[in-house]
């Protein structure tokens, strides 16, 4: 049964520094026993998490109560430190007042002994260098200035905020004691709030909210009151349709995939993610086969990732070797991991590592140049694009397991795909990638060769 997240009864503290210490060290107990509010624990994540992280982002399903959250995220931080300042915002006005900050004031009342202070409609004052603010403006320039002190930037309805807005954000992060936390429904596949999610994801920590993970939902009974209830579920699936980006928005969370090119959607990689962390596809029983993605520049990474069956059991990833150093790297995961086939992208600088390591003895050593034919050239337009349309099918069947890799994560769900005029399927290039401001997909390279089913005299899609 899905529990509220509740500490109420803990017994009083010391009104003194050390008492505001552990309001900011338990966020959770500190909004449940002093602000009399209870947290599902997705709440309790979004909490835990600015407390942890500069950066922090959410996308939410309707009616999760991210907006309740936040609104607590304010006072909290508020409360935590006598150099508090809460810069709040969203895309209109309405959504400033009516919103967040109708939350923010509900708060405030239910505690005015405690919080003290002014509040008005969208202000609380609690001193000078101590205040809250919602700002509902296109004027980037009025989010610069905020340097001092302990600052929180919230950002409602992330999705359709101007970007110039986001840029003056970023400027006042400089402070040790900066935050900032991106609430919405993704409904924007392009700018920062997408970015968190996908290319920037390195960045950010990132939340998900599912209407399926909310307590009504998961319970299939109301639990709370103000959260998303299954009939609401039932409704928009009828209305929608579970493929309709109306449906994966509003009720998954999830950035609409009829208008994006992504090889591979960012649900499939979070999936096989999960899948991961649970222990699923261990395959102990099965060979283990190697990718390595040996680097062509100076920024790019030497990758090695090593899979057993479907579950990938090593990434790593360095910079700045030879030929010589990388062969070396790579003959040590041999001795450790006795891989039945290392596959290396022998383009370029690989073709060297693939010939010392051959002349070396290590006969299970593939070269693979990914820039040949593919085997089905009436459907991709070279290997590189036939062997990643085969990871892509191991993300779509659920069967694949990643672990959780920041950089991975954003590489994989950046690639994009697109057709040649005679129907072929074609990849972004790295030097594409480059030119838009994207890394190289070195991870992901590395995990498509360690599940290319590649042989020695041809070239397959699947094992």
């Amino acid at each position: 049964m899905t529990r509220l997240i509740s500490r109420r009864g803990q017994g009083k503290r010391k009104t003194d520094r050390n008492e505001k210490d552990s309001w900011f060290e338990q966020p959770v107990e500190f909004i449940d026993d002093r602000l009399g509010a209870q947290l599902w624990s997705k709440q309790a994540e979004i909490v835990e998490s600015v407390r942890d992280h500069p950066r922090v982002a959410v996308r939410s399903c309707n009616g999760s109560g991210k907006t309740f959250t936040a609104a607590y995220v304010v006072i909290w931080w508020l409360m935590c430190f006598d150099d508090a300042l809460a810069v709040t915002t969203a895309p209109t006005g309405h959504q400033v007042r009516d919103v967040l900050w109708r939350e923010i004031r509900r708060a405030y009342r239910k505690n005015e002994d405690l919080i003290a202070g002014k509040i008005l409609r969208t202000t609380l004052e609690l001193g000078d260098k101590h205040f809250a603010q919602g700002l509902s403006t296109d004027t980037p320039e009025r989010f610069q200035g905020f340097h001092e002190g302990h600052i929180l930037f919230v950002v409602d309805e992330a999705s359709g905020v101007r970007e110039g807005i986001f840029e003056a954000i970023e400027g006042s992060m400089t402070s040790e004691h900066a935050r900032v936390l991106l609430l919405g429904n993704p409904t924007s596949l392009s700018g920062t709030f997408f970015d968190a999610f996908h290319r920037k994801r390195a960045l950010w920590k990132t939340i998900h909210i599912s209407a399926f993970d909310t307590p009504n939902v998961r319970e299939d009974k109301i639990i709370v009151p103000s959260l998303v209830t299954r009939k609401w579920v039932d409704d928009a699936e009828a209305n929608w349709g579970l493929g309709s980006p109306m449906y994966q928005i509003r009720v998954l969370g999830e950035f609409p995939s009829e208008a994006e090119d992504s090889l591979i959607p960012l649900r499939q990689v979070e999936e096989a993610v999960k899948r991961w962390k649970d222990g699923a596809a261990a395959g102990a029983d099965e060979e283990v086969e190697i990718g390595v993605d040996v680097a062509r520049f100076g920024s790019d990474r030497t990758v090695i990732c090593a899979r057993r069956g479907e579950r990938v059991v090593r990434l790593d990833a360095v910079r700045g070797q030879d030929i010589a150093q990388t062969t070396g790297w790579v003959v040590r995961a041999i001795r450790e991991l006795r891989p039945a086939v290392v596959r290396v992208d022998e383009i370029g600088v690989g073709a060297g590592v693939v010939d010392m390591l051959r002349e070396q003895g290590h006969s299970q050593v593939i070269g693979v140049n990914v820039g040949r034919r593919a085997t089905r050239r009436d459907h991709h337009l070279n290997l590189r694009a036939e062997l990643y349309d085969g990871l892509r099918e191991r993300f779509r069947d659920a069967r694949i397991a990643v672990p959780d890799n920041a950089d991975l994560i954003a590489e994989l769900s950046a690639l994009k795909y697109g057709f040649t005029s005679s129907g072929q399927i074609k990849l972004q290039g790295k030097e594409e990638l480059r030119a838009s401001g994207l890394p190289s997909p070195d991870l992901a390279d590395a995990l498509m060769l360690a599940f290319a089913a590649v042989g020695r005299g041809s070239y397959r899609m699947w094992a």
